[in-house]
């Protein structure tokens, strides 16, 4: 009886040994919290910093069109410049003819005004004289005819001296209202010159604070991604020590998300705000709430639900070292310690923590190390 109760209670034993065994150790809740925090203040600065950056590059194409119109004006304003140059001299050329015009009408008509006082005199008080001054009858005609004719003449000459002398008065005033025109255009060029130089100031001052400010935000970065990589360090080195079974389960690998099958970013490195990040796994989009499904058989070792980061996630273990990553999603359908069979639905695709749509980010991780999901689940 005795050696039948301690056969009963060796195997017992064993069993609890057996059991104690199996249990999982997992990552701690401290690192996690402490990465989130850290993933959370990067992902924070991240945006702050595109934001700023997209400040800064509305900024600059506000300076450049600023820019391109100041120069518009300018080449503008030399065309003003140069077309008031040239009607100026057009008018002083026309002043100047219709000055000289004007002296020969007043002389013109100062040497009409003697010939008519002289001929008024003539007729008027010897005409005579006049008629016997001449031999014949037909040089007295001739004599009264020239009279008439030089009186014709002048009174022709005066009619056209006084028709060209209205031309060149009616062409001064178009030159002076054309430069009046160029004028006020001149000026409205100046105070649209001032008004964008001023805008110009204005931009500089706005650029020069946003650049500033994109400096200290990328002083801030650096800052929390070295602070987001200590703790991932830290968080991967209870990753590695989290495992929960030994031996691999084997057998081929499943596309997490049946029916979605591209991928949207692939494993490797990638830049973002100009750094060269490396993509630990592939992202797989698919509509908000679809099934994923556990692409292998394992345990479930790590079921967080955050809002920062990799978002709601989760761990399975299928041994051997090889590990799975699920995250950014929706929710999650199993808990920490749960046995999850190839095809099991664990979780459903969302777009929580650092994420800008719907989708699934999927790792598989070998003795700890990232490597290429894709030819396992292609």
């Amino acid at each position: 009886m005795e050696k039948k109760l301690t056969r009963i209670l060796a195997v017992v034993l064993v069993m609890l040994m057996m059991a104690t065994a199996a249990v999982p150790s997992f990552v701690s809740a401290d690192a996690r919290e402490d990465y989130e925090a850290a993933q959370a203040e990067l992902d924070r600065i991240e945006k702050e910093l595109g934001n700023i950056k997209d400040t800064k590059k509305k900024q600059q194409e506000e300076k450049a069109n600023t820019q391109t119109q100041i120069n518009l004006v300018k080449n503008q304003l030399s065309y003003l410049s140069a077309q008031i140059e040239e009607t100026t001299a057009a008018l002083a050329e026309k002043q100047a003819e219709l000055d000289e015009k004007k002296v020969e009408i007043y002389e013109t008509d100062e040497l009409f005004k003697s010939k008519l006082k002289a001929m008024y005199i003539r007729r008027s008080g010897n005409m005579i004289a006049t008629a016997l001054a001449v031999d014949t009858f037909s040089e007295m005609l001739t004599a009264v005819n020239t009279l008439s004719s030089i009186s014709q003449a002048d009174t022709a000459l005066l009619q056209q001296l006084d028709k060209e002398k209205k031309e060149i008065e009616a062409v001064e005033a178009e030159i002076e209202a054309q430069l009046e025109s160029l004028e006020a255009s001149r000026e409205r060029q100046q105070d649209k010159q001032s008004e964008l130089a001023n805008l110009l100031q204005k931009v500089n001052s706005d650029l020069s604070q946003t650049e500033a400010e994109e400096a200290a935000a990328q002083a801030a970065y650096e800052d929390a991604k070295e602070a987001r990589d200590a703790a991932q360090e830290q968080l991967a080195k209870e990753f590695e020590e989290s495992g929960g079974m030994e031996d691999y389960v084997g057998g081929e690998w499943m596309w997490p998300v049946p029916g979605y099958n591209s991928i949207s970013s692939g494993y490797g490195y990638r830049n973002i705000f100009g750094y060269r990040e490396f993509h630990t796994g592939i992202d797989i989009p698919a509509g908000y709430g679809t099934p994923i499904k556990a692409s292998n058989s394992g345990i479930v070792t790590v079921a967080a639900y955050q809002s920062t980061g990799y978002g709601n996630r989760i761990i399975v273990d299928h041994g051997g070292g090889y590990k799975s990553l699920y995250a950014h999603c929706s929710s999650l359908a199993v808990k920490v310690g749960d046995y999850v069979a190839q095809g099991d639905t664990i979780a459903y695709v969302g777009s929580t923590g650092l994420s800008t749509g719907n989708h699934l980010h999927f790792e598989i991780r070998i003795n700890d190390q990232y490597t290429d999901p894709t030819p396992y689940v292609r």
